[in-house]
């Protein structure tokens, strides 16, 4: 069974985010912000080298889905239209598999964060996954010591599912990676018509 896209190409919002499908133009802005070696404390990837480089790797996204069709990418550039210039601050992305499971990861620039757009934009991406794409559980794999993003997780209903000791090294340190998984909500059987009396 593959996974279909619902559609891949559509512009989601949310109160401060305009949600843009993310493509291989976005890379000359979004780049300044993912260069931050900041940004990849707590996972094994280094900042893009180039501009040229991260447009080519945002370009092979723009086909949104794997060669073999059984997964779906799903990647937004986040643009903060309450923001002046309306700057774009960071990415979301999901890949939905073809047993309806689903993994979110997403980047903030560092100047952009613990202002809640992680949040909004990952809480906007769920109601995607289980309405339109009928996920059945969504799943992020996080860095022990990424309180931040586990913070977040716990804030966005999903649970701990899971602990991987040693489960990478990178960085000069082993990492400890933890599951946090989150199931579609139960969704009410449509009303039995009644008798007439």
């Amino acid at each position: 069974m593959s996974a279909a896209p619902v559609d891949p190409e559509a512009v989601l919002s949310t109160p401060r985010l305009r949600m843009e499908p993310l493509r291989g133009a976005h890379a000359a802005e979004l780049f300044p912000l993912l260069a931050d070696p900041r940004l990849y404390h707590f996972i094994p990837q280094d900042p893009p080298a180039t501009v040229a480089a991260l447009e080519q790797r945002y370009a092979r996204l723009e086909r949104r889905s794997s060669d073999d069709g059984t997964q779906v990418w799903l990647n937004w550039a986040l643009r903060a239209i309450q923001l002046p210039g309306e700057p774009l601050v960071g990415t979301v992305q999901a890949t939905v598999l073809a047993d309806r499971r689903a993994f979110i990861a997403y980047e903030i620039g560092v100047p952009f964060q613990q202002r809640g757009f992680a949040a909004e934009a990952c809480a906007r991406l769920l109601a995607l996954l289980f309405d339109d794409y009928r996920v059945q559980r969504v799943q992020a794999e996080i860095d022990s010591l990424n309180l931040s993003s586990i913070r977040l997780m716990q804030r966005l209903g999903f649970i701990e599912a899971g602990l991987q000791r040693e489960a990478d090294h990178f960085k000069g340190r082993s990492s400890d990676e933890v599951r946090y998984v989150l199931d579609a909500p139960t969704r009410a059987p449509p009303h039995a018509s009644r008798p007439a009396r």
